[in-house]
């Protein structure tokens, strides 16, 4: 029974990482609804850990769509760490679009993984409080439904831009906040034209989801425990629901179309804070 329930959470995970709906206020309320809070088995030891197994699932999908831009970003890394020690940075970054998505994500990174430490006891707290999930939900649906105003522009990203989206990330370590809705949500705002919204989106989400895995995944106790093949089903769900998700968030936005995802969120906002 904890395949078929952890592969479905795997699907939901994968359904709802790319989609601005909150994959970890998604996870939080099935596991509230099927087990009240307690998994069978032991599984309530190890909700941190499914859920970053189910995060690192997805980010294949971020991989493989985005892979020539991934390559991009580690060829203008090491560019940039070359001109970094030549005193040239800021020219590299100005005249490479690998160099400064590498800076970029850099820099973005920092808020990200100061305000993930800071938020993480928080973010735990509010996984099983349906209060705190239905604020959460509802803060997420207000920035989404505000993008129906903020079309974009043609700023070009710099690391200030960086720097800003990143504390927006940070905060989505909180679950019921749509990670990549408020930081799509933010980069329109600042300027980026959407098809730069989302691609900066994905691929900050990258290194912030390996950082997490490194700070939580416990690779002994996966392949060890009694769950190993729970949780591998749940990885492939996760990896192919959230495949077709992402190329069709991807459309989305290009269309300007991301604040359509703002009902169904502040639905579950009601629902978390009535119904559960």
């Amino acid at each position: 029974m904890d395949f078929v329930w952890i592969t479905v959470l795997g699907a939901v995970q994968g359904a709802t990482e790319f989609l601005p709906v909150s994959s970890s206020g998604h996870l939080a309320v099935g596991q509230l609804m099927l087990f009240g809070g307690e998994m069978d088995g032991g599984l309530t030891e190890q909700p941190l850990l499914l859920e970053v197994l189910l995060h690192l699932a997805t980010l294949l999908a971020v991989v493989l769509v985005y892979r020539l831009d991934v390559l991009a970003v580690i060829r203008g890394a090491g560019q940039g760490l070359a001109a970094l020690f030549r005193g040239r940075l800021g020219r590299a970054a100005a005249d490479d679009d690998g160099v400064n998505l590498a800076l970029c994500i850099v820099v973005g990174l920092l808020p990200t993984a100061g305000l993930g430490l800071l938020l993480r006891d928080p973010a735990v707290a509010i996984s099983g409080s349906p209060l705190g999930l239905g604020l959460t939900f509802l803060a997420c649906a207000c920035l989404l439904i505000a993008t129906r105003w903020w079309p974009g522009g043609s700023r070009r990203l710099d690391w200030k831009l960086a720097l800003a989206i990143g504390v927006v990330q940070g905060l989505a370590v909180l679950p019921g906040i749509s990670r990549s809705g408020v930081t799509i949500a933010a980069a329109l705002a600042l300027g980026l034209d959407r098809e730069e919204a989302a691609r900066f989106s994905f691929l900050l989400s990258i290194p912030a989801i390996i950082g997490a895995a490194a700070l939580e995944l416990d690779l002994e106790s996966l392949t060890a425990g009694e769950h190993a093949a729970a949780f591998a089903g749940g990885a492939v769900a996760a990896f192919l629901v959230g495949l077709g998700a992402l190329l069709l968030l991807i459309k989305l936005v290009r269309g300007g179309r991301l604040w359509m995802f703002a009902p169904y969120v502040a639905a579950m906002a009601v629902f978390s804070l009535f119904f559960l």
